[in-house]
């Protein structure tokens, strides 16, 4: 018996060791891919890539407020159901007035003032020209949604209040770093090496991030197995 015991523990604490190799990881290193391929063949100039990354935010932010609909109510009670809309919504609001002004922080200070959007260039052009790795992106965080929020069930192992909460760390820190990053890259001349290095450190950062988010909801299903 004894035997078997050690063997349930051993099987129980390998699941967060495993949880780090999974089909959402391969996603969104492959999205990521796109603006270094942008960087090195396409002349993709560092405003484009951040305009895209600014635009994976608003993808992160619409996408949690998809998972904050579908947190379990301890007791689904109708007061519960009410609250949890209520608190979508304003996340939506909140989260929206944070993604509007870091937008026009990175088309003001980015943009006009070093020369990179000018009079005359059509704002759908650069969109159209960033539409695929959008798509890409979109794709990374619709492959996540299904494989780690449905999959492996962490609408039952997250509260309302800390999903409303997640998708900020990583907005904040990331981006700050890549708008600093942005700065130095264009003070720089904007050499296709210092963008590959800017593309590459934010997809190590977000595959860190990535990692360490899911593993601690593994820990705390080995933790808690009836959740699963």
């Amino acid at each position: 018996m004894q035997k078997n015991s050690d063997n349930t523990t051993e099987n129980q604490t390998a699941v967060p060791e495993s949880a780090p190799f999974d089909l959402s990881l391969v996603f969104l290193i492959a999205a990521n891919v796109i603006p270094l391929l942008g960087a090195i063949f396409w002349g993709w100039r560092v405003f484009d890539i951040v305009v895209l990354y600014w635009l994976e935010n608003v993808i992160v932010g619409l996408i949690n407020a998809v998972r904050m609909l579908l947190i379990r109510s301890k007791e689904g009670r109708a007061v519960e159901i009410v609250g949890k809309i209520f608190q979508t919504g304003f996340f939506l609001v909140h989260f929206g007035i944070f993604a509007v002004v870091h937008g026009v922080f990175v088309f003001a200070l980015l943009g006009d003032s070093f020369g990179e959007v000018r009079q005359g260039v059509d704002t759908f052009d650069l969109f159209m020209k960033l539409k695929w790795a959008a798509l890409a992106l979109v794709g990374s965080h619709t492959i996540s949604f299904f494989f780690n929020f449905l999959g492996k069930k962490e609408y039952l192992k997250r509260t309302l209040g800390k999903q409303m909460m997640a998708p900020y760390p990583r907005m904040i820190a990331l981006h700050m770093a890549i708008v600093f990053g942005a700065f130095a890259v264009i003070a720089l001349g904007q050499p296709v090496v210092l963008l590959v290095i800017l593309v590459v450190g934010k997809t190590i950062v977000d595959w860190k991030l990535h990692v360490r988010s899911h593993r601690k909801l593994d820990e705390k299903e080995s933790r808690y197995p009836k959740l699963s």
